[in-house]
This record gives C-alpha cells, structure tokens and sequence, in this order.
C-alpha cells in the first residue's frame, strides 16, 4: 500500500502533490525522536500541528515513522520533493521505497544573486499585486 507522507515542508492543500494523489492516505507522523533531532521549538511544532490541521483528510499519528508504516501496512511513500537532508534521511530509515514528487517552483528568475533586494524586486511581482506591492513600499 503506498500512502502520502506529509512533511513539514509541504503545510498547503494547494501543493501539486495533493491534487495528483487524491486517492492515498494522507498521514502526518509527529516522530518525537525526528522532532528532538531537528531541535524544533514547542511553537514549532504547535505551528506545524495548526497546519497538518487545516490539510482536509491528514491522519496524524506519534511514533516512529517505520512503526507507523508497519502498522499501516505501508510499503511505499508518496511526499514532496525536498533539498532538506533530516527529511531525506528520516525517510530513508523506514528502508520503504520512496516516491519524491518535484516541489513546485517559488518564482522565476535567471538574473546574477548578488544582493537580496535586487532580487526581491525582480521577483516580488510573481507573488503580489500592483496594489499589494504599492502598499508595500509605502510601509518602509
């Protein structure tokens, strides 16, 4: 059975990754031992539970992420891709086969990184309006 593991980098219903594995079994597992790891804050974790909570059909689970696969009898794993090494790691211990779906892309740009404001003000228009932009540069 493959089921679709939602890690805390993947918070957003609206990720291509839910639309195109409507039919698996979403699970988010709280693995105290991978929480401990990463070092994550109490609000951390509260931040991250809220979410999971608003992702319709998300079965949370405590323990061991292989523990909770061999309960549910998960032999394969569907999540979003990820460059996060503890994720690729912590997934890479259940010993199941892993299925990484591409992560979608935050914004286009080809230009040279050298200072972040350039940048931002090159790509800040693929996520905000003309207004939302307005009104922020009339904050600073």
């Amino acid at each position: 059975m493959k089921i679709l593991l939602v890690h805390d980098e993947m918070l957003n219903e609206a990720l291509p990754v839910f639309a195109a594995h409507r039919d698996l079994i979403r699970v988010f597992v709280l693995d105290h031992a991978y929480v401990a790891r990463e070092g994550w804050s109490l609000k951390r974790v509260q931040f991250i539970v809220d979410c999971v909570g608003e992702i319709p059909d998300v079965r949370v689970f405590h323990g061991s992420l292989a523990a909770v696969c061999d309960d549910l009898g998960a032999s394969d794993i569907v999540t979003q891709e990820t460059p996060n090494h503890a994720i690729r790691e912590w997934l890479a211990s259940t010993k199941r086969t892993v299925q990484w779906e591409a992560e979608p892309q935050f914004v286009e740009f080809s230009g040279k990184l050298s200072r972040f404001t350039a940048y931002w003000k090159s790509v800040a228009p693929q996520w905000f309006s003309e207004s939302d932009l307005h009104s922020l540069e009339s904050r600073r």
